[in-house]
Parts: structure tokens; sequence; C-alpha cells
């Protein structure tokens, strides 16, 4: 009989970490809930059509109703293991795991990692350096926090997820504004997150320099190395991700540092099985913890991964958590991969014509575009992704002139600002 795997929601890369179950003969089982992090496009659609067995539940930040998705398909097949790659509900994952005896992360583990609060307060007792931070409740505390902390600050949910409502405050009062807008945005955002999101804010100190972030996998005490990876981010608003780079522009003594820094953190929280996503500011005083996600990278970073290794990092995600063996090392490669998701900075109205045949003049630099939401004339949201696309070059910084180019042509052919 084939090894079953269950599937705790899911994200776009989830979706590519089934397909590649699929291929490898495993009983693939999906809890799908009715937030959805991902586009369903006719592939996506396809590749569900090839599972074994969908349950359909409401709300997968919720323990009793995945409990209860969890033991029905236990009936059909015993589980051997079980993934998770939506940063909402991990750690219920890892509660109902732990409760039927499912090799998974640990419990507190995920939910202390989950608390940036708790998580820095985890890093401190452990001697690891991290900013200087406080928790709040109220638009006034974070005022007095970020008067405490003297510098500028980022206003953030306590239990946030992909940066959303997360504010740089340059002043207190600005500390106290964002805080503010925080709170009152929450009921804006999908009932399945908003429990989450109100369980506080974190204010802490804005630290220089570039945002990175190691992936690392753990099983058995043993640690293994995937990637340095650098985030770009916003002009307008440093809160906001709009691309990843591949490798991150450290030097090896960096890398080496941030690998450590990042294998430290895991340890000190209990991590003990899977690949997480540790990121970091790589200070000229060494890196300080922004957050360790604990489950794989997500949004492009796969697949910038996979077009400079030649491999799926799902791969691998397999391997660890069903007992497979690692490969050691670190991945070869060549060149550096840039990506860059295409953002409206405000709502607005696509062009009713919109070329791109100007996308042929990059060649063999361009090496791939998904254009899944620039239709002309439509209406969009400020922070939707339109689309994304990655471009190959000889260096970090060639990548990323050519990336931040192509990035400009696109806003001036789609008609609206873009988040560069």
């Amino acid at each position: 009989m084939s090894q079953h795997i269950v599937f705790i929601d899911t994200n776009s890369p989830g979706i590519e970490t089934m397909r590649l179950a699929k291929q490898r003969g495993l009983r693939v089982s999906l809890i799908r809930s009715g937030y959805h992090h991902y586009v369903e496009t006719e592939r996506v659609k396809r590749i569900f059509s090839t599972l074994d067995t969908i349950v359909a539940i409401p709300d997968s930040t919720v323990d009793k109703k995945v409990l209860h998705a969890m033991r029905q398909l236990a009936a059909l097949a015993p589980i051997d293991a079980v993934i998770s790659e939506l940063e909402p509900c991990v750690d219920v994952a890892a509660r109902v795991c732990e409760r039927l005896g499912i090799p998974f992360t640990s419990a507190s583990a995920v939910t202390t990692a989950r608390d940036k609060a708790r998580a820095r307060e985890v890093i401190l007792r452990a001697g690891l350096h991290c900013p200087r931070f406080r928790p709040v409740t109220t638009p006034q505390e974070a005022r007095a926090a970020a008067e405490t902390i003297g510098t500028a600050v980022v206003v953030k949910p306590q239990t946030g997820f992909d940066s959303l409502l997360a504010t740089v405050a340059l002043t207190p009062p600005d500390a106290e504004r964002a805080a503010q807008k925080l709170l009152s945005g929450i009921d804006a955002l999908p009932r399945q997150l908003q429990a989450q999101f109100r369980k506080g804010i974190l204010i802490e100190e804005y630290l220089s320099g570039p945002l990175v972030s190691a992936e690392i996998g753990v099983r058995d005490g043993r640690f293994y190395r995937f990637m340095m990876s650098d985030h770009t981010r916003a002009r307008e608003d440093e809160c906001i991700e709009i691309g990843a780079s591949m490798p991150a522009n450290l030097t090896p003594d960096q890398v080496e540092a941030c690998f450590r820094y990042a294998e430290a953190v895991a340890r000190a929280l209990g991590l003990d099985l899977g690949i997480f996503h540790a990121e970091m500011i790589a200070t000229t005083q060494g890196p300080a913890l922004v957050e360790m996600n604990s489950r794989l990278m997500g949004g492009v970073m796969p697949h910038v991964y996979r077009h400079l290794t030649g491999e799926m990092i799902q791969e691998r995600l397999l391997d660890i958590h069903l007992g497979h063996p690692i490969r050691e090392g670190l991945p070869k490669h060549a060149g550096y991969v840039s990506a860059r998701n295409i953002i409206p900075d405000r709502d607005a109205a696509l062009a009713n014509h919109i070329d791109l045949s100007w996308l042929e003049e990059y060649g063999d630099q361009l090496i791939e575009f998904d254009p899944h939401r620039l239709d002309p004339g439509i209406q969009v949201q400020r922070r939707e992704t339109l689309g994304w696309f990655h471009v190959r070059a000889g260096s970090f910084t060639e990548a990323n002139t050519v990336a931040n180019a192509v990035l400009g042509r696109f806003e001036k052919s789609i008609g609206i600002p873009l988040m560069r």
C-alpha cells in the first residue's frame, strides 16, 4: 500500500508539492478551507482532480474542524505524513498531529514561533540577537513603546501573516496611528484570519540592512541547508515584499553566520521536523530575526529556487516528512535569478489595451512570466498580485537591474503605478 500524505490547506507552492507527491505514487489527501491563498487556474483544478480525497471545511484555523477532517481521512487509510504550507494554519496542524500521534513539527515550537513576541523572548534567553521590541494592545501603548525604543519602529501584528497590516513608523505619533490603522483593518481581512490578528501588536526596532532568509531543513536533530535568499522590498513601503532573488548578495562569512543563526533560532524554539523559512535583517552587527516561519518558503520563491538550481525544493520537503534520504550540502547553481511580483500601488483599472510584445527584447534573460490578472480594462486593488516574472543574469546586481527595468515597463504598459 502506498504511503498516505495529508495536506492541511495550501498555497500555490503547496499545490505543486501535491502534484509531486502524486507523481511519486503516494495517496494524497487535502483538507481544504474556505480561505484560498492561491489562484484557482485550470492547471490547479487539474491537479486537484488527481488527488485521492478532498475534505472541505469552512476554516482550517480551528482545531476541532481540522481534527474531525483528519479522523475522516485516517479512517480511509492510515496517515504517514502531514504537510501544511499555509502559515495561518500551521500551528493548528501541529496541535492536531500531536493529538493523533502523527509526526509533525513540535506543536509548542510552532505556537511559539508564530507569536512574534514569545519567539523573541525565547531567542533572547538563548543569547541570540534580535531587535528591541515591546508587545502592546492599544495605539497609546504603541506610542509609548516607540518612545521607549527611541528609533524608527515596525508596527506589526503579534501573530500575523504575509506582512498584512505591518507598517514602518518613523516617530512615536506615527506608531500610534499605525497601530490604530492595524486594529481598524482587521475587520476587512478574511474571516479565517481575524482571530489571529487580534492577538496583539508588536512594536520592534527598525533595523537597517538587507532582508534575507535562510531556507533550512531539520529531521532527527540534523540540519540541512538549501539557500540564502534576498527579499526585494517596495520603496514606498518596506513591509511589502515585491520579489526575491537567489542567492542572496552576501559574503561567504555572512552566509555562514546567517545559516548558523537560523539553525540556532530553530533549535531554541524547538522546531524539529520540516523545512523552515527564517527571515532576518543582515545588520552590520550580524543577523537579527524578523520572523521564523515554521513552513516552506512561499510565493514566488520556490519557482526562483527551481530556476536557479534545476530542482524543486518541494521534493526535499517530501523527503524530510516521509523519512527518505536527504542530499547533503547546498544545491549546485550558477548565476542569479530575480523575481518580481506585479502589484498595483493603488486601486485602479488597467489600460484598455495592453501591449507586451516588448517582452521579446529580453530573450533568454526572461525565464518565466505569469500574467494571470493582466486583462485589459479590469479593476484591480492595491497590493493585489496581478502576475510575476523571473529573470536570470550573471550577477546579483544585473539580475535586479533587469528585473526593475522590466517592472517599470510593465507599469507603462498596463497604465497604472506599481509598487517598485
